[in-house]
């Protein structure tokens, strides 16, 4: 029998019981990945991360598991497993995921990492993704268009047209991963409110969704919504989890060269699995 210790954290908030959740476990090198995978499903949290010891010359290695598949990529796993490695302290990791290696930054308790560029395609017709997300088709913006976006995990942007819309929408029947957000806000700082919907996560809603605001914030400066230099998306209101989510998106609206997610953590408690 080995024990195996987490740390449980909300992530993209500066107070407990906002943000994301995420379990930590600190030792990922001895556990195998049938038993992360059903550890991830009995935690039932929206992400589990295992940090493992690095194969490619980073300094830690990164496995991120929803209760239902692991992920080549996640946000607030990276987030929230950069400022728990940090300690409290200033610290610049490198952290390895299937999709690369990544710069992490933890600067006065705020955590900020690099993304993959992200790439786009043309994503379905209004008529389409409105009954999916119990919306009417009036409720959904006539431009920008409807894209598919990724930085490692694919999801369909959807612009609606206020707050409203925003709150009435629901999932149903959804296989992909929808992301719908309006310019209409809650919070006087923020650009957008976004929520997230998925089928694949294994959980109906995300509170604070890091490799979905990333692509986000490039969608918003290709569409000339947003400058670039700081954008902040506002998610989990609807879920009594707010989030506030920061971007940085570098280039221009014809060639994006950079994108950078970051927020707030908090560890929130933490406790133990026992393997055989």
């Amino acid at each position: 029998m080995t024990r195996h210790e987490y740390a449980l954290l909300d992530v993209f908030t500066d107070r407990k019981f906002g943000g994301n959740q995420l379990a930590v476990f600190h030792d990922g090198w001895g556990i195998t990945d049938a038993q992360m995978q059903a550890i991830a499903k009995e935690l039932n949290l929206p992400e589990t991360v295992f940090i493992a010891k690095a194969e490619g010359g980073g300094d830690h290695r990164l496995r991120i598991f929803t209760p239902m598949r692991e992920l080549p990529f996640a946000g607030h796993p990276t987030v929230g497993a950069a400022f728990f490695l940090s300690e409290g302290r200033d610290a610049d990791l490198r952290l390895e995921e299937k999709v690369g290696t990544l710069t992490v930054t933890v600067r006065g308790g705020f955590t900020e990492m690099e993304q993959p560029l992200p790439k786009f395609r043309g994503g379905p017709v209004r008529g389409v993704v409105a009954p999916q997300i119990a919306l009417e088709l009036s409720d959904i913006e006539p431009s920008p268009p409807i894209e598919i976006g990724s930085s490692g995990n694919e999801f369909t942007f959807v612009p609606v047209r206020n707050l409203d819309a925003a709150r009435r929408a629901a999932p149903r029947g959804l296989a992909d991963a929808v992301f719908l957000f309006t310019r209409e806000t809650v919070t006087p700082d923020a650009t957008v409110h976004g929520r997230m919907f998925s089928g694949w996560q294994g959980v109906a809603e995300d509170p604070a969704t890091g490799s979905a605001v990333g692509p986000l914030g490039a969608y918003l400066v290709r569409h000339g919504l947003a400058d670039g230099k700081r954008i902040v998306v506002e998610q989990g209101y609807e879920m009594g989890r707010p989030s506030l989510l920061q971007v940085r998106v570098g280039g221009t609206r014809d060639k994006i060269t950079s994108v950078h997610v970051g927020g707030h953590a908090v560890i929130t408690g933490g406790g133990w699995i026992d393997l055989e």
